[in-house]
């Protein structure tokens, strides 16, 4: 049996609930499609996400078209909650990208479609809300090219017919018999060439044989339309993922597993949700994680099955396993050995803010919930502030918080105060240092000696670590200690997480009966510290790379703001109808920017921003 796992990813309100509702009817787990409105669809379970009309975090469900098994992840479609769609893509093998044909492509269809490039993973387009009055098929067409990609193919020919004010469309399958069609698949292929220039027939499977091959190495995205409420193309959209996406090959028998998602059920029970990409987990088997090399038992095992979750004695490659209430295991782990994933930046959350819970002797239950919530999205980088014992969580932006705000208190009980969001700002050393705390030193009551040298780099570059320590004259569970303490210094810094710095491990002290790796790990991080208190810091903020759209005729105002913003203005190019400069500018600078543009165009202006890197706080600004 062919096994497929299918992201459905989308701006927010593009229609993917809705999408997949259809799936789910026509593969025969539902009697009647779900709606979004009223709240009655599958994969939008959680009771905020049925009064929202949105989806929050990312769901798996699974279904049968023909004898293909598909698991389908329902994505987020908003910005803020961007994290659940990376890791949603790091397990797919494909993705069905929904384009409302009225509001064309959106910020974070090209957001989504970068990172999908960036991973090659086979994409096809579904052009929703075909029948929506106003619809301009062939612009969006145009938006596809100019802000997507230019190789996209049309399987489908939508004719609009118009009487007075009623709307009608007509939606066919394209032939190979069409010469356009026919002359864009055959320049694809030299095998189709050569034919063509021998008058050799080409058929229907020559041609569907090079639109699949050309699509599974993300080089070609077919372009499929309809009406998912009115469930028009839903089933030729099945077929076509049916009959164009391919599984991963994995030869590998060894078990490796990728951990994709946790969340807790309404009775508290944490579920594990696992892509298998080789071999087969078993209930009782005996496995590791493999980020520490601990042993687990597979102590209970289920499989998605028609919509729902089943238990099962094995699941194999290429399948979605679920674990129940193993304590062990985190977001993100490996269970067995490590899969090479497509390499790809994940987006890290740049702003922070303090919470405090209604009455303060809350507190204890506060932390508890936000250990759950910090389960199910590791991001939130739960945080208590050395100092201030302020409870400190990171996020992408307003909606997440006001998101969180209702979960903890719907799910939890709890009433909290959110502050308003901070941005995320790191430092890093002056200069380079070298600092050694040796063992038996006064003051160094721990049983180990260790000496770093930081040495600040070039904007950009990150954190870094080396050894020049050898496993000879320290084992390799020590130093493993000093790595470990050194990144929990590095990420504590003297007021936040250090950035563009090398930390260079050059000096070790050991008594070879009462050191722990415990040891060299505490005084790691307090060696970090001393160094950074010794030699200095500067204050650094993110900055963003940005792209803004707006029709032409504002160009005044913009520019104005964006000189008061002390944005860099790159370049900047023009279309027929819009204007589209891109730049940098720092994330406090930006912040409101978009709802600022929104009102100066009149609602057709787009600002998108992406991170660039760290960059030293302007003179002046460090507070």
């Amino acid at each position: 049996m062919k096994k497929l796992n299918i992201g459905i990813m989308a701006h927010v309100d593009a229609g993917k609930t809705t999408v997949t509702e259809g799936f789910l009817f026509h593969s025969g787990v539902k009697n009647s499609m779900g709606n979004v409105d009223n709240g009655t669809t599958t994969t939008d379970s959680m009771e905020l996400e049925k009064q929202r009309g949105m989806t929050i975090r990312s769901a798996t469900v699974s279904f049968m078209i023909g004898e293909t098994k598909i698991n389908l992840i329902d994505t987020p479609g908003h910005m803020d909650f961007i994290a659940e769609v990376e890791r949603a893509l790091s397990v797919l093998d494909g993705v069905i990208l929904v384009i409302s044909a009225k509001e064309g492509v959106q910020p974070q269809t090209r957001a989504i479609f970068h990172k999908i490039q960036q991973m090659k993973i086979p994409t096809i387009f579904f052009m929703n809300k075909i029948d929506r009055m106003g619809v301009n098929i062939d612009e969006v067409y145009e938006q596809i090219k100019l802000q997507l990609t230019g190789n996209f193919i049309l399987m489908q020919k939508v004719i609009y017919e118009y009487e007075g004010n009623v709307q009608r469309f007509c939606l066919s399958e394209r032939s190979y018999q069409e010469t356009e069609l026919a002359e864009q698949i055959t320049v694809m292929s030299e095998r189709l060439l050569e034919k063509y220039l021998n008058n050799d027939m080409i058929t229907k499977e020559d041609y569907e044989q090079v639109i699949q091959s050309r699509v599974n190495y993300g080089k070609l995205y077919p372009v499929y339309h309809g009406t998912a409420l009115k469930d028009v193309g839903i089933i030729e959209l099945m077929e076509g993922v049916s009959s164009l996406f391919l599984p991963k090959d994995n030869k590998n028998t060894a078990l490796s597993a990728y951990v994709y998602k946790v969340v807790f059920d309404e009775h508290n029970h944490k579920l594990i949700f696992i892509r298998v990409f080789s071999g087969e987990l078993t209930l009782r088997m005996r496995t590791i994680i493999e980020k520490d090399n601990s042993e687990i038992i597979i102590r209970n095992l289920f499989g998605c099955v028609n919509g729902g979750i089943t238990p099962v004695d094995s699941v194999n490659a290429g399948d979605v396993a679920v674990i129940m209430d193993q304590k062990e295991i985190k977001c993100g782990d490996w269970i067995g050995v490590r899969t090479k994933l497509h390499n790809f930046l994940q987006t890290e959350p740049l702003l922070k803010v303090g919470v405090r819970p209604v009455p303060a002797s809350n507190r204890r239950e506060l932390l508890e919930a936000l250990q759950i919530l910090a389960l199910e999205d590791p991001y939130l980088d739960l945080n208590i502030d050395d100092e201030t014992e302020e409870i400190q969580l990171k996020l992408f932006g307003n909606l997440q918080k006001e998101i969180l705000q209702i979960l903890l208190t719907e799910r939890f009980h709890l009433n909290t105060e959110f502050d308003s969001l901070m941005t995320v700002k790191k430092e890093k050393p002056l200069d380079k240092i070298t600092c050694i705390v040796p063992i038996f030193e006064q003051g160094n009551l721990l049983q180990a000696g260790v000496g770093l040298t930081l040495e600040p780099l070039e904007e950009g570059s990150g954190f870094q670590y080396e050894t020049k320590v050898s496993y000879g004259d320290l084992t390799k569970s020590f130093q493993n200690g000093v790595r470990e303490g050194v990144e929990k210094g590095i990420k504590k810094g003297i007021s936040g997480e250090v950035v563009d710095t090398r930390v260079t491990f050059m000096h070790s002290d050991y008594d070879s009966v009462t050191s722990t790796p415990a040891d060299f790990r505490r005084l790691a991080e307090k060696v970090v510290y001393q160094a950074l208190r010794e030699i200095g810091t500067m204050i650094m903020e993110p900055v963003m790379s940005y792209t803004l759209t707006a029709p032409q005729g504002y160009e005044k105002k913009i520019i104005s703001e964006l000189v008061r913003m002390k944005a860099s203005m790159e370049a900047t190019e023009y279309t027929q109808s819009e204007m589209i400069t891109k730049g940098k500018v720092t994330l406090d600078a930006c912040k409101d920017f978009a709802t600022q543009l929104f009102t100066i165009t009149e609602g057709r202006g787009m600002f998108e921003i992406t991170f660039w890197q760290y960059r030293k706080v302007e003179s002046g600004k460090e507070k």
